[in-house]
Formats: C-alpha cells, structure tokens, sequence
C-alpha cells in the first residue's frame, strides 16, 4: 500500500488527534507530526520508484500556511475541528497532488491519475506565488462564508490585513444595497457550478470599485461542494468605455430625432405664409417627436422691453401662465435676456442651477434642462424660441449648433413672411433718417460734383449699392478709395460713371431686415438723406437700436404713413406702347423667353410680320422699361 504523507507543521501535536489519524489511515494517508518548520524537514517523502509521495500541510493559524508552502509542501488545508470534514479535505489535497503527478497510483486505485492531462506538476509555492502576481483578486471561502484563501491582491486593493479578512465575510466587501445580489449569485454557483455578478468592491475607507466577480464551486469526493473559489476583476475602465458607447448611441438617436425635426420644420417654414404660421409650425414640429417636453416662441417688445408668448406646445401651457406671476430680479436670466443680448442660454441642470424665479416653476412643470433661442437674422431678433426638456444635459454642443441654426433659419422665414406682408400692405409706414456719414458715398458732391443714389442690391459677398457720379469724377472716386470703401466702377458714360460699393452692414440692409424698402437716398455735402418704407407693425424703437450700433450718426426725421399707390406710383407695364405690349406677349406664347427656346427671334418676327431686326429693338425697349421701373418705383428695386 502506497502511504502518502501529511506534515503538520508549528502547530501542537494534538491539532492531528489520534481520532482523525485513525481516520486518514483508512483512507491511507499516514500522518507525520511536528511543531517546527525544522521537523517537517526531518521527514522527507518516501520514494517510491519514479513517485514522490506528496505533502500536505495542515493549520488553524492562516499566517502558518504560507510558512507551510515555503518549506516545501505541495498543499495546504486549514483544520475545521470536524474530524469527517479535515479527513475529507484532507484526503482531497492528497488526490489533487497525486493527480498532478502523472502515472503515480495507489494500491487501491484511489491515486491512478485516471484521466488526467500530461501538464507537468507544480509546486503548491509556484502556485501560491502565481496566484499572488495575479492583478485580479482571487479567493476561496467555504459553504459558511468563511474566507479559506486569498492572494496579495486582495489585501492590497480592500486595504484590510490579512487578520482582518480572516474574520470577515464575503458579504462584507460589498455594499449592503448590493448584498442580496451577490448571495443570490452565491447560491446560484454552489447550484450549477458557476456564476458572474457585478458589484461594487468595498474597501477598508468606505471606496466603491466596481467588479465584476466569477465564482466556482468546489466539491470533495462525495461531489458535495464545500466552498467556492472565485475571481474579481476591476472593471472601472470597461465601464468607462461602455458607458461612453452608451452616450455615443444616445448622441446619434438624438441627434437624428433633430435632424428629423429640423428637416419637418424647414418644410413646414417653405409652406407657411404669415408669422403666426412659422411659429406654430416650430413649436408643434418639436415636441412631437418627443424629444422635448414643450416649446414656445415669444415675440420681443422692445417698448416695453418684455419677450410675450404668441405660440406653444406640449406638456406645461399651464407654465406659461404661471410665469406671468413671477416677479423677476434684475440678475435673472430670462427670453428677454437672450432677446436683448442675441446670444443663446442653456440650462442644463434646472434642479440645480441658480436661474432665478423661473427656475423654481420650471421644475414644477418637470422641466430638468431648458434653451432660449434668439430668432435673429443679420442684425433683426423677431424674439426668442424657449425649449424645454425632462431630462438634464439635453442641450449638448451639438444640439446647440442645431438649435441655434434653427433660430436663425425661423428668424429668415419670419423676415420672409413679413416682407411679403408689406408688398401686400394696402399701407405702409415710412421713415426718414438722416445719414450722416453712416452712407458709403455721404459728403462727398461738392460744387464740382454730384452723387445720386441709383438702387441696392444683395450678393453672395453681402448688401452692395449703386450711386452715379457726375462731374469732377476722378476726385470723387480718389475721396472714396481712400475713406477705404470698397468700390468698382460698372459704367462710364459722357456724363460720369456708375459706382458699385460694398460694406460689411450696409444701411440698405439693416432696413430690409425688418421688411423695408429703401425707396431714397440724397446725398449731398453735408450728408445723406434716407426715405424708406416698412410694414405698418414695424417696430420702430428696434429699427433705431439696431441702426444707432452700426450707424450712430443715423437719425430719425419724420414717420409718416403711406398709400402703397402713392408710394410705388403707376403700374411699370402703362410705360409700355400697344406694339411693345404686342412683342413681349407674342415673344412669351411663342416661348421665346423658354429654356430652350422654343421659338427664335426669326420665328417671333415671322408671326408679327415684321422684321428680325424690328423686332428685338421693340423687345430691348420693352425690357430696358420695364427692368428701370422694377428697379426705381417698385419695393424690389430697393430692396435685398
């Protein structure tokens, strides 16, 4: 019969009592005593041909097993006080070492190695010392939750000593919120074998480390499990990444949902003919989607100096009407901050934020992150579009760029609807300002010179406008090159030449920022004069603020209302000759002015019966008539 030794080391002889020897000599195991490392040396493993009996140490005292595995054991197993329980673990050990020694039996086939792999054996040292250089936490502790085995790791990342984990539980190292998880997945191990939980690795200064924790169960030979043995891996990083994908996809479906809405809106501003539908239209497009919880747009008065809500939608109408109660601070940040300054304000934290009055109501109404939107378009604001969210950090940098492209795009659309308004005004109101030296071309007729205003255009590069110099020509344009204006001559005649200048913020289109028309422009030496047209809501106090920024020398003279009839004047096409009219019309059936033609200049003249030549000096004299009037007495030709 092969005896297989177990040393007992530093400890008193009657930790092995004669019961339990008894007991692994049935089980031949021969138990060999000591109370010194020095003994266990004295007693050698037997050779029994190629095999070498395997040692097992056994301890009560945790601090003795690692003495134990430094001289040399190959396991080490910690005596419970239950003879049937040690024998068991003690038995087990044994196996183990033989099943690592491959070809070494027992005479009773209890140690054959059946079955096992040819990996070559390793030392219970080794592997204590490989366990020990793992950067994940390893454990081992048995059915009562008392710890048996831990590797360096643990002590150094719980920050306990190795006294302390001793005596503590499993339970213990994470939060007690999170307890009954892992119990939970405790049993689930000791049930099927294996389990996967995450949780929070609590340390000795209270830290929270998240985990994740993999457990296996570990069974004796009657296959009951006696404890279980288990990994723990920081998984800090591997959160960072997951939650910064999780943001990533959470950006994207946001960001789409916008899209989409900025996409209905800009089809739904194409549609809308008046203010009130572009405002409805924005709001209602907002919150259907879900992506906000309510919006609403206000029209700024500067008079009164005060953002008045005209559209809204969604959850929180009832906010609205709550607002009107609040007695706003002087430091509070509210539409008419955002309508006065042009500049957007986010709030992405309404629950924490100092935001005033508002702020309290806001949260009433569960509103977590808000915007205001200035709906400004060059140098017009018609008011502020005000957006609600019910959840915080809603604004990104994103959905601000988009939010602010919007407010600008609406501000356009409501400028469009304006304008149109006023070309279909019956009257209008008109406004006379002095320039001063606010006009490209002021001060500079002399007696040996004129300049007279000749229209306004608008470009790709900007606004541009026309003036027509007579007399001392050079002179004049030599004044206005050097007052650093851009300029270029587009014509010159006998008489002078035709200037085309260009600036940054011409006055021209200040004005039709807000629907005007500039219908003149007398310059003389002393400065300019300016007569031009606006809707008849025009607000008046904000035209004069937003040309006073750019032009202080600007000022107000007169406001007067007019007849569209008186200020426009006749119809352009009662300029025009019966045989004109005849040519133009003729020229249009026959899709003369078509692309591509569908009739020539021949083919037209053939059906008038007169000749080629006749016919386009008609056609140029009908254009060049039609084309002045359009630019000299109609809204259009004075305005971008």
């Amino acid at each position: 019969m092969n005896v297989t030794h177990t040393a007992a080391l530093r400890v008193p002889h009657g930790v092995v009592g004669d019961d339990l020897a008894g007991v692994l000599a049935d089980r031949n195991v021969r138990v060999v005593r000591g109370d010194d490392a020095a003994d266990c040396t004295l007693v050698t493993p037997r050779r029994l041909g190629d095999r070498t009996e395997p040692t097992v140490g056994v301890y009560e005292d945790p601090a003795e097993a690692s003495t134990l595995l430094d001289h040399g054991v190959d396991r080490t197993v910690h005596l419970v006080g239950d003879r049937d329980i040690d024998a068991a673990n003690i038995t087990a050990a044994v196996r183990a070492v033989r099943a690592e020694r491959p070809g070494q039996s027992g005479d009773d086939g209890a140690f054959d190695g059946a079955g096992t792999d040819a990996r070559p054996p390793l030392s219970n040292a080794l592997l204590r010392k490989a366990i020990d250089e793992l950067t994940d936490v390893f454990f081992v502790f048995d059915t009562d939750l008392q710890f048996l085995s831990w590797n360096e790791r643990f002590v150094e990342v719980t920050g306990y000593d190795h006294a302390a984990v001793r005596g503590m539980s499993p339970l213990e190292f994470v939060p007690e919120d999170e307890a009954g998880a892992i119990a939970a997945a405790i049993a689930d191990a000791t049930e099927e074998g294996r389990a996967t939980k995450r949780a929070h690795f609590l340390t000795n200064d209270g830290e929270r480390i998240p985990y994740e924790f993999t457990g296996a169960a570990l069974t004796d030979d009657a296959g009951e499990v006696v404890g279980i043995c288990g990994v723990g891996r920081d998984i800090t990083d591997q959160q960072h990444r997951e939650r910064a994908l999780e943001q990533q996809a959470e950006w994207l479906g946001t960001l789409n949902r916008i899209n989409e809405v900025i996409r209905n809106v800009n089809g739904d501003l194409v549609r809308a003919d008046t203010r009130e539908a572009v405002e409805e239209a924005v709001v209602e497009r907002l919150v259907a989607e879900d992506t906000y919880r309510f919006a609403w747009v206000g029209r700024y008065e500067t008079t009164e100096d005060r953002v008045v809500p005209t559209a809204w939608a969604g959850e929180g109408a009832g906010y609205l009407e709550d607002r009107e109660a609040v007695e706003f601070a002087p430091d509070d940040v509210t539409a008419t901050t955002v309508a006065r300054s042009g500049e957007m304000r986010v709030a992405q934290h309404v629950t924490d934020e100092p935001l005033g009055s508002w702020g309290k109501t806001a949260r009433e109404y569960g509103f977590a992150s808000a915007a205001a939107v200035p709906l400004a378009h060059r140098e017009a604001t018609y008011g502020v579009l005000c957006v609600y969210a019910d959840r915080e950090e809603a604004f990104g940098e994103t959905e601000r760029a988009v939010l602010a492209e919007l407010g600008e795009t609406v501000a356009y659309a409501i400028g469009a609807t304006e304008r149109r308004r006023a070309l279909l005004a019956d009257t209008l109101v008109e406004l006379e300002f002095t320039l001063g030296e606010a006009a490209p071309a002021a001060g500079l007729e002399t007696a040996a010179s004129t300049v007279a205003f000749r229209g306004a255009v608008v470009t790709e590069d900007g606004p541009a406008q026309f003036y027509r110099l007579e007399g001392d020509v050079e002179d004049v344009l030599t004044t206005v090159r050097d007052r650093g204006a851009t300029f270029s001559v587009v014509k010159r005649d006998e008489g002078g030449v035709v200037i085309r200048v260009t600036d940054e913020v011409g006055v021209s289109a200040l004005i039709a920022d807000f629907g005007g028309t500039v219908r003149r422009i007398d310059v003389g030496e002393d400065g300019a004069r300016l007569v031009a047209t606006f809707p008849r809501d025009v607000d008046v106090r904000q035209v004069l603020d937003t040309l006073d920024e750019h032009a202080p020398s600007v000022e107000l003279l007169a406001r007067r209302e007019r007849a569209r009839s008186d200020v426009e004047g006749p119809d352009p096409a009662e300029s025009l000759t019966d045989r004109q009219r005849s040519v133009l019309a003729t020229a249009y059936h026959l899709g003369f002015f078509e692309t591509p033609r569908v009739s020539t200049g021949t083919d037209v003249a053939a059906e008038l019966d007169i000749a080629p030549a006749t016919f386009h000096e008609h056609l140029r004299i009908a254009e060049r008539k039609l084309v002045a009037a359009y630019l000299s007495g109609t809204p259009a030709g004075r305005r971008f």
